[in-house]
């Protein structure tokens, strides 16, 4: 049991970008029904306009027991009351399927929350001798409220379409529902498709190297062969999931695994010195090369779930009037930023050497190039426009890496449902969540790209733009494919 008590011991934290200092500490176990530990983070808010809403952290817990070393998801108690938060700044809002809860402040504020000390309850009694880890995903809320979807100016654009209550109650008819091109949906849209009417949570940056690091730590050698590009028992320093140009994807084998019984630890490695996990070893940007399979086990394995084309460009918009061809930021302004003109490259406070409104990263045109640490442009006092912020202050909707949605060419959009993970993947490890598309791209596949990427041009990053629609290279590894996910 001396490898578990290490296990337990360890410190148990990572951040999604460094500029707001997620934090979560060591947990502990008070009890053989509650798991504790503390929790910070940078520039926590709640505002009451413009538009009204907070931000939160996303918490869920992994136990590993000492028999088969699978790592497997905790249920938490749906009760509020259960879980006991320390101080007076934050509160805790639990999630009807147990699968987790959300931090966020308590009043209106905009605040460091410096460390809180947070004691959850289980669902059910759980082993104390077990191995734990517990984990956090800065998110955004998205408060319920009419907007438009299509601009009618930007490529395979919607027409235009209003989302009330009343269609979100009702469903959306496939005749409305089909564009200027044709590229929609082949049924009506039920009501308990993810319109975006209603509230939710998005999260506030695309996933990083580093989450989707820990992400690749917790599963077996088996799993771990099924969703990287690279077998784990490879050598030390051999790439997970890029191609040999990797495109400043450092997510590398840091120890060996042993073929059908041990599985590799991975850790970044950017500037593949073999010196894991430095301070410029790219942990906070954002993670590319990730199909729809790698997405969506991720989205799954974190109980969240893809976002709808309907979503994505609610949290851009939000509650304003279409602009034609315009960016997440609300505005036709862009200022280019590439990976080969940085400060403090690979750091956690890595920054563009441009800045100004509509900074983006976008038109490398040059594939040894990459993407940028999740929310690169923010800075001191920098307005939404100069941050690259969407209406609700969700970052990076435009430019990076593309963000993969429900949704596309001929897609039976009936078939989806606002239903999350659950925290467990499938034999195979891939997402086994009813209704969610199995395969991504154009044709009928059930995922399309949106917001554009580092590497490709001004017209793909537009809100309404659907360019990639017959596209499909998100069935396979690409430089410019991650996301980010809801809930």
């Amino acid at each position: 049991m001396k490898k578990n008590i290490l296990l337990i011991l360890c410190s148990l934290f990572f951040s999604i970008a460094k500029a707001n200092n997620l934090q979560i500490g060591t947990p502990t176990l008070p009890s053989s029904t509650t798991i504790e530990f503390t929790v910070q983070w940078d520039n926590a808010w709640k505002v009451a306009s413009g538009p009204s809403n907070h931000d939160a952290v996303w918490i869920f817990v992994k136990y590993q027991n000492c028999t088969d070393n699978i790592w497997r998801h905790v249920d938490l108690s749906t009760t509020a009351i259960d879980h006991t938060i320390g101080g007076s700044q934050l509160t805790v809002e639990t999630v009807n399927d147990a699968k987790g809860v959300f931090l966020k402040l308590n009043t209106t504020s905009i605040t460091n929350i410096a460390s809180a000390t947070i004691r959850l309850k289980f669902a059910s009694l759980v082993d104390a001798a077990y191995n734990y880890k517990v984990f956090g995903i800065e998110m955004v809320n998205i408060p319920a409220g009419n907007f438009v979807i299509g601009d009618g100016a930007s490529g395979y654009t919607f027409s235009g379409i209003t989302i009330t209550e009343g269609i979100q109650s009702a469903g959306l008819g496939a005749s409305s529902v089909y564009q200027v091109s044709g590229y929609g949906s082949t049924s009506p849209l039920p009501a308990t498709f993810p319109l975006g009417w209603n509230s939710f949570y998005c999260m506030k940056y695309e996933i990083s190297q580093e989450q989707f690091a820990a992400y690749l730590n917790t599963l077996t050698y088996n799993l771990q062969l099924n969703k990287t590009a690279n077998s784990p028992a490879s050598a030390v320093g051999t790439l997970a999931i890029a191609g040999t140009t990797n495109c400043r994807n450092g997510i590398r084998i840091q120890t060996v695994g042993v073929s059908n019984n041990v599985p590799a630890v991975y850790g970044c490695d950017l500037n593949n010195n073999g010196t894991f996990d430095e301070t410029d070893d790219g942990q906070s940007i954002a993670c590319n090369w990730l199909s729809w399979k790698d997405l969506t086990a991720y989205l799954d394995w974190s109980a969240l779930r893809p976002m709808t084309e309907f979503e994505f460009e609610k949290v851009c918009r939000g509650s304003t009037a279409a602009l034609a061809n315009e960016y997440a930021w609300g505005s036709t302004v862009l200022l280019q930023a590439h990976s080969n003109a940085l400060t403090n490259s690979g750091q956690s406070s890595e920054v563009s050497t441009a800045s100004g409104v509509g900074l983006c990263a976008y038109g490398a045109n040059n594939t040894n190039f990459g993407p940028l640490r999740c929310g690169f442009a923010p800075r001191t006092a920098t307005s939404r426009v100069e941050a690259g912020a969407s209406f609700y202050g969700v970052m990076d909707m435009s430019g990076n890496v593309s963000e993969q949605c429900a949704g596309g060419y001929n897609f039976n959009y009936s078939t989806f449902t606002n239903t999350c993970g659950d925290g467990e993947l499938s034999v195979l490890g891939e997402a086994n969540i009813m209704g969610w598309p199995a395969t991504g791209g154009g044709n009928g596949g059930g995922a399309v790209m949106r917001g554009g990427d580092w590497l490709q041009g001004w017209d793909h990053l537009r809100v309404s733009t659907r360019q990639n629609m017959t596209t499909n290279f998100n069935n396979s590894r690409s430089s410019v494919c991650g996301g980010r996910g809801v809930r």
